[in-house]
């Protein structure tokens, strides 16, 4: 962790909405009252946090998602006994003369039931999935939050923004797309001292299991 003595990161709001030359160039036509608004906005601290990067190096999220293998594995063996099941009925179902048609219908029958079964046990696991992987996102990303507001505390940022410049501008994409890809990106450039997602992630494993 490098602490308080990490190189500060300046920025201006001008600068933050891509006028940041304008600025400058215009700079001895602000009035008093605007210079000092100018002057804190540019002594504004402001770090920068890569989410995605964090998520995969949490201890936390690595036992849940073990957690929700093993159910699903569990599961998993609920519905490969329903196969066999399924397997066994319809064999049976070939060595049953086609004459005996009670027995065929039968059969068909519990066929039908078990398939029924299978497909509504596999559809409600789907959304079970779906529910407990929100819940583990959501009380991830919040104790994210409360661990970047309290390294922000502590060394003394102001501001810190979700790391986004991962994202990839592809070469064959409509105005529309490439506009909205542009406007996605709030981060253009950064340097590595305003970069703590390694502090985030060294203070919540540490915390993790405590």
């Amino acid at each position: 962790m490098r602490g308080l003595n990490r190189t500060v990161g300046i920025v201006g709001v001008c600068a933050a909405a891509g006028l940041g030359g304008v600025v400058m160039g215009q700079r001895q036509a602000i009035g008093a009252s605007n210079g000092v608004a100018s002057s804190r906005a540019s002594a504004t601290a402001v770090a920068i946090v890569d989410l995605e990067r964090v998520m995969l190096g949490l201890k936390e999220k690595e036992r849940r998602e073990g957690e929700m293998k093993d159910r699903i594995n569990t599961f998993q063996g609920t519905m490969d006994e329903l196969k066999k099941q399924l397997e066994g009925l319809t064999k049976q179902l070939e060595l049953t003369p086609k004459d005996d048609v009670a027995k065929v219908r039968e059969i068909k029958q519990k066929q039908i039931e078990l398939a029924a079964q299978a497909d509504a046990r596999k559809q409600a696991l789907q959304t079970l999935i779906s529910i407990e992987t929100g819940e583990i996102l959501r009380s991830m990303y919040l104790k994210i939050n409360n661990a970047v507001d309290r390294i922000a505390q502590k060394d003394g940022w102001d501001m810190v923004l979700l790391d986004n410049r991962s994202i990839k501008i592809p070469e064959t994409v409509t105005d529309r797309e490439i506009n909205f890809i542009i406007q996605s990106r709030t981060v253009l450039h950064a340097a590595n001292s305003v970069d703590i997602t390694d502090d985030v992630i060294t203070l919540m494993n540490n915390e993790f299991g405590k």
